[in-house]
């Protein structure tokens, strides 16, 4: 009796395993916000495909919101002939909220445009919401604090 106990418990307890959403390390989170946001913070008029991947690491009200906004994002890079050098100075974890995570984010972005201005480089913080979907840690909301 006492060993069949032990294998139905055993078997649940894998189910269970098996069946439970993957809890994601704030490591993953910091290294899943670095990416996403550094791929915000560059611009690059011959990179064509930037839109889609920005689309692809997004969820939520900031994917609805960027794909309005995407086709004309691409096109006002491209015109301007705009390149942007990016960095993510550091990210850190500001609270958990069940499998989402609120992230504070220090970047710069130094900007050159087709006429060969070099602007200096714009340092600034946001606050990011990394949301879990398929299987991947995406943006779901950016707010870009003053």
């Amino acid at each position: 009796m006492f060993a069949v106990l032990s294998v139905v418990l055993a078997g649940v307890a894998v189910w269970q395993y098996l069946v439970a959403p993957h809890h994601y390390s704030d490591a993953e989170y910091v290294s899943a916000t670095t990416d996403r946001v550094r791929l915000l913070v560059e611009a690059d008029s011959d990179d064509q495909g930037r839109a889609e991947r920005i689309l692809s690491g997004a969820t939520g009200a900031f994917h609805d919101s960027f794909a309005q906004s995407a086709d004309a994002y691409t096109q006002f890079v491209a015109s301007a002939r705009t390149s942007g050098v990016g960095s993510v100075d550091g990210v850190g974890l500001a609270r958990r909220e069940g499998d989402s995570a609120l992230m504070l984010v220090a970047a710069s972005v130094r900007v050159a445009t087709s006429t060969g201005q070099d602007e200096a480089p714009a340092a600034f913080r946001m606050r990011v919401l990394m949301t879990p979907e398929d299987g991947e840690l995406k943006i779901a909301a950016v707010e870009v604090l003053g």
